[in-house]
């Protein structure tokens, strides 16, 4: 039985992010057709869907292919969410008093420490990936905007292969986590300056490794 579209989509951009096809690479609609087991009607609605959310580029007379951000690109995009993480944040710290939101963040605290403590074993970036979607995940849940939650997923899309490249060349996958602990732990003692002074340090120290990498690296 084939897939419906929706699966498709996800199931393509889970293989892009995680780089079975990489920045630049040419999707072959019969290609696709055969990996994902769809119809090719349903593929190029793929491509439009994940042409939408900045994953995949378009070209009239080329045909689709994963998307490669400019170096510039990347730094306007860095800047825009940088400002939405921040936002989330202040959100999230506005409504501190709420008990259930206090349990929610102990637990999302809690999450980051066991991933602290597993994480001397751990050797795939992709894993660090996750954590930190988790993280944001965890705090644009409990901002209670699904926009701003939209924004930022859609922002990070055409990020995520530069990122795994940055980390990995860096060699401090550490650094993709740092300060998620007393991020949390400062919004719990309601202190939001200092959660959002960790939130920057660690967003920039991410970005400085993305933004070091060479300009083969971006389009």
């Amino acid at each position: 039985m084939k897939q419906d579209v929706d699966s498709a989509v996800e199931q393509l951009k889970r293989d892009i992010l995680q780089g079975r096809f990489v920045p630049g690479q040419r999707l072959v609609e019969v290609d696709i057709m055969s990996h994902l087991d769809i119809t090719r009607g349903r593929v190029r609605d793929v491509f439009k869907r994940l042409h939408a959310e900045g994953i995949v580029q378009l070209d009239k007379n080329r045909g689709a292919s994963v998307r490669r951000a400019s170096r510039e690109e990347v730094y306007n995009i860095f800047e825009v969410l940088e400002e939405i993480s921040i936002l989330i944040i202040r959100k999230v710290g506005s409504q501190i008093e709420d008990r259930e939101k206090q349990r929610r963040l102990r637990e999302s605290l809690s999450a980051a420490r066991k991933f602290h403590v597993r994480s001397a074993n751990i050797i795939k970036v992709l894993e660090y990936m996750d954590e930190n979607a988790r993280f944001w995940g965890d705090l644009a849940d409990l901002a209670g905007n699904p926009v701003l939650s939209d924004i930022r997923i859609r922002l990070q899309a055409p990020l995520f292969r530069l990122a795994m490249e940055g980390l990995t060349v860096s060699g401090s996958h550490e650094q993709w986590i740092a300060r998620h602990e007393e991020i949390i732990a400062a919004l719990l003692d309601n202190n939001t300056r200092q959660a959002v002074r960790h939130a920057r340090k660690s967003m920039h120290d991410v970005w400085k490794a993305i933004l070091e990498l060479p300009d083969s690296a971006f389009a």
